[in-house]
C-alpha cells in the first residue's frame, strides 16, 4: 500500500491537527485527502493549496486540461502577466495568447486552442 504524499500548507486560523494545537499562520503537513475537510472547516484556503500533481506529470498535461492553480504556476514560471484574469478560462486565454506571441509557441499547447473563448453567458 503506497503512502499519500503530504503537502505543506499555512493555517488561516488556530486549529488542532493530529492531537497537536497550532496557531494561525503555522505551516503544517497534511494529506491531500484531508484538504476538502480542512477547507470546509475554515482552517485553510483553497487558493493556498499547492497543485497536487508531481512536476513530472504536469509537464505532460496540456494547458487546456490543467486546473487553475497549475495554470497560475505555469504563467508565473513563464513570466506571463495574467493581469485581471482570475477565472480558469480567462487565465488560459491569456496564457494561450502569450504562447501565440512566442516565436516557437509552446509544445504543451494542443491544436484544439481555437475553441477556447472567454465570453460569459
Amino acid at each position: 500500500m503506497s503512502e499519500e504524499k503530504r503537502i505543506e500548507i499555512a493555517l488561516i486560523t488556530g486549529a488542532k491537527y493530529n492531537r497537536k494545537f497550532y496557531k494561525a499562520s503555522d505551516r503544517i503537513l497534511i494529506l491531500p485527502s484531508e484538504v476538502e475537510s480542512l477547507i470546509k472547516d475554515g482552517v485553510i484556503r483553497r487558493e493556498d493549496v499547492p497543485e497536487l500533481d508531481d512536476d513530472e506529470d504536469e509537464q505532460n498535461v496540456p494547458l487546456e486540461e490543467m486546473k487553475l492553480p497549475a495554470l497560475k504556476k505555469y504563467a508565473k514560471e513563464h513570466g506571463i502577466d495574467l493581469g485581471e484574469a482570475s477565472k480558469i478560462k480567462e487565465v488560459l486565454a491569456v496564457i494561450l495568447k502569450a504562447g501565440e506571441a512566442d516565436a516557437g509557441g509552446d509544445p504543451k499547447v494542443s491544436n484544439s486552442t481555437e475553441t477556447i473563448t472567454t465570453d460569459t453567458v
